[in-house]
């Protein structure tokens, strides 16, 4: 049976390298499961293993014509994935030395005044989800709040899993976009209040 499978997924591959997204659809039927509890099981966050899967079936999208030469299939596809979660752990080890950098420099400040800087914060954020279109806002607040997945989220809600990346994906442009704005605005107010 291994050989069968091996057999089949060669032939897909030779298959998607000629560009047959019908034989893509069928690799990833047969993958993202497995792809993604192994995803699961290493970093323990839906969300991004759920990312992880995509990421690797994206990189295998964009180099469809090489994928013919593969001798092994699971075991270059399941390598993908690992690169995945190592590149994962690699950022979070970066991001989270980065964070104690900041912190070390900022022992020193008071903690009343972090303290309020968190609580004002909080609030901007609040402010700029509350301005959200009412559909982005729950799609946001159950994704980043609530810490539902797409599919959670689609099925509660009655929507595709597109539909739900979609409006998130919105939700958080629009976010930045007005977190920016006010961060331009407290520059130029800040500016010229040195001129008074």
């Amino acid at each position: 049976m291994p050989n069968e499978n091996l057999h089949i997924d060669k032939s897909l591959l030779r298959q998607l390298s000629e560009g047959d997204e019908r034989a893509f659809h069928v690799l990833f039927d047969h993958y993202k499961d497995r792809f993604y509890y192994v995803a699961l099981k290493m970093t323990r966050l839906d969300h991004v293993a759920e990312e992880m899967v995509q990421e690797v079936f994206l990189k295998i999208w964009r180099n469809k014509s090489s994928l013919s030469e593969i001798e092994n299939p699971d075991a270059y596809f399941f390598t993908m994935l690992y690169r995945q979660v190592y590149q994962y752990y690699k950022k979070a080890a970066l991001d989270k030395k980065l964070l104690q950098g900041v912190i070390g420099n900022t022992e020193s400040e008071n903690v009343t005044e972090q303290s309020v800087l968190a609580k004002e914060s909080a609030r901007l954020l609040d402010e700029a989800i509350s301005k959200l279109p009412a559909q982005q806002q729950l799609i946001y607040k159950l994704n980043k709040v609530e810490g539902y997945s797409y599919n959670e989220i689609a099925d509660k809600l009655h929507l595709s899993p597109n539909t739900v990346r979609n409006h998130l994906a919105a939700a958080v442009r629009s976010i930045r976009n007005h977190l920016r704005h006010l961060s331009e605005f407290a520059l130029v107010f800040g500016i010229l209040s040195l001129w008074e």
